[in-house]
C-alpha cells in the first residue's frame, strides 16, 4: 500500500506513468526524428529476424538491403518477435521499448524490498535505461528476466522461475546467472527438473518451427557468430565494446592480446568463495545481494559490454546501494558509478572527458569493478540477518 504522505516521486502510479512514458517517447523519437535506418538498427535486426527463419535463410549473415550488423541472438528469438512484424514498423518500435520499459519496471516493483527502496531504485536506475532505450536493446528485457527468474524462486514458483532462466540462455547466454538462484530453491529437485524440461522443449522449438536441418545449422551457426563477435569485440581500437575490465586493462596497458583469463580465473573463485555459504542462502539480503553480484559481473566479463547493455549492471549497483550503510563513501561510490558508468555516453556529461579519457581507456567499467569488489567483501562478512522478505 502506498503511503499518502510519500513525495510525488515516490508514488507508484507516478513511477509507472514515467516509465511508460519513457518507453513510448524512446521508440517514438527514434522511429520519427532520425535516420530509420541506423536509429533502430537493433530493432530492424530482431523483426527481420522472424521472416529470414520463416523463409529458412541464414540468421547469422549480414543483410545490407535491410540493416548493417549482424544477428546474434539464438534461434528461438526470431519466433518472439512474430508478434512485431503484424504492425508496422514505427508502431512496432514504440511497442518494442515500451515492452522494455514495463517489464523493467515491473521487475523492480516485484522485488522484496520496501515501497520505498523499489522507487529510489527505479530513479538510479532509469538513465541506463533510457540510454539501452535510445539505442532499441533487448537488455532492458533481459534483465527483467533475470530478475523475475529470482522473484519467481524467492516466491516457491520454480516453473515460472526455470522458464525464464532458460528462455534468457537460449536468447542470449546473460540469462546463464539466473542458475545461480538454484541453491535458494527450497524444492531443488524439481528446480532441476522444470530446467531440464523447459530446455527440451524451448530448445527444440526451432526444430519443430523450422525443421530439423535448418534448426541445427542455425544452432551451429550462432555458437560460430558468437565465437567471431567475440574476437571482434576484442580491439583496443574500438572504443564502443569491449569495455569490460580486461578490456579496460587492454586499452590502458596497449596490449590488445591480453587474454580474459585474468580476470575470469580469479574473478571466478572469487564468485565460488561468495557465493557457496549455505548458512546465508535462505537469508534474504543475501540472495539480493547475489542478485547485484551476478548481474554486474555479467558485465565486467563480456566482451560485449558497452553502454547501451549496461543496464544490465545497474539495478545490482541500486540494490547494492540501497541493502547497505549511508555512509559518505557508499553515497560517494554511487555518485561516481551514475556520473562515469551512467552518464559518461550522454551529453549531460563533458565531451572532451568522454573522448580523451573514458572511452579510450574503457574507462566505464571502472566504478562498476569497484561496487562489485566492495559486494564480494559485504557477501563474506555480513552475517545472515534474516529469512523473510524486508517487507
Amino acid at each position: 500500500m502506498e503511503n499518502r504522505g510519500e513525495k510525488w516521486f515516490h508514488r507508484t502510479l507516478i513511477l509507472f506513468v514515467i516509465w511508460l512514458f519513457i518507453g513510448i517517447l524512446t521508440g517514438w523519437k527514434q522511429y520519427y526524428l532520425s535516420n530509420v535506418h541506423s536509429h533502430i538498427n537493433n530493432f530492424v535486426i530482431f523483426r527481420s529476424s522472424f521472416s529470414h527463419f520463416i523463409h529458412h535463410v541464414p540468421l547469422y549473415v549480414e543483410y545490407p538491403k535491410e540493416h548493417f550488423d549482424l544477428f546474434l541472438y539464438g534461434p528461438i528469438f526470431p519466433l518472439l518477435m512474430a508478434p512485431f512484424t503484424w504492425i508496422s514498423v514505427g508502431m512496432s518500435v514504440v511497442l518494442w521499448n515500451t515492452l522494455n520499459a514495463i517489464m523493467l519496471f515491473w521487475a523492480i516493483y516485484n522485488l522484496p524490498i520496501p515501497n520505498l527502496q523499489r522507487s529510489n531504485l527505479l530513479w538510479i536506475i532509469i538513465n541506463s535505461a533510457i540510454t539501452a532505450l535510445l539505442n532499441t536493446q533487448f537488455h532492458g528485457l533481459c534483465i527483467a528476466m533475470i530478475i523475475w527468474s529470482y522473484i519467481y524462486v524467492q516466491r516457491g514458483r520454480d516453473f515460472w522461475a526455470t522458464f525464464l532462466i532458460v528462455l534468457g540462455i537460449l536468447i542470449k547466454f546473460y540469462g546463464v546467472v539466473g542458475i545461480a538462484f538454484f541453491f535458494f530453491s527450497k524444492t531443488r529437485l524439481r528446480f532441476l527438473l522444470y530446467f531440464l524440461m523447459w530446455v527440451i522443449i524451448l530448445g527444440v522449438a526451432p526444430f519443430i518451427m523450422g525443421g530439423f536441418t535448418y534448426g541445427m545449422q542455425c544452432y551451429q551457426e550462432w555458437i560460430r557468430i558468437l565465437t567471431h563477435k567475440n574476437e571482434l569485440n576484442v580491439n583496443i581500437a574500438n572504443d564502443r565494446t569491449d569495455v569490460c575490465v580486461m578490456g579496460m586493462v587492454r586499452r590502458i596497458t596497449g596490449n590488445g592480446s591480453l587474454s580474459n583469463y585474468w580476470f575470469l580465473v580469479p574473478s571466478m573463485l572469487i564468485n565460488l568463495l561468495v557465493y557457496f555459504q549455505p548458512r546465508k542462502w535462505f537469508d534474504l539480503e543475501f540472495q539480493l545481494r547475489i542478485v547485484a553480484f551476478v548481474t554486474i559481473y555479467l558485465m565486467l566479463a563480456s566482451t560485449g559490454t558497452e553502454s547501451p547493455t549496461l543496464i544490465m549492471a545497474f539495478p545490482g549497483v541500486g540494490l547494492w546501494f540501497l541493502l547497505g550503510p549511508k555512509a559518505r563513501f557508499h553515497w560517494f561510490i554511487l555518485a561516481f558509478t551514475l556520473l562515469i558508468s551512467s552518464f559518461s555516453p550522454t551529453d549531460l556529461f563533458p565531451s572532451y572527458l568522454r573522448t580523451e579519457w573514458i572511452n579510450p581507456y574503457g574507462l566505464m567499467i571502472f566504478p562498476l569493478l569497484v561496487v562489485w569488489i566492495i559486494l564480494a567483501w559485504e557477501l563474506w562478512f555480513v552475517a545472515p540477518k534474516n529469512t523473510k522478505p524486508l517487507l
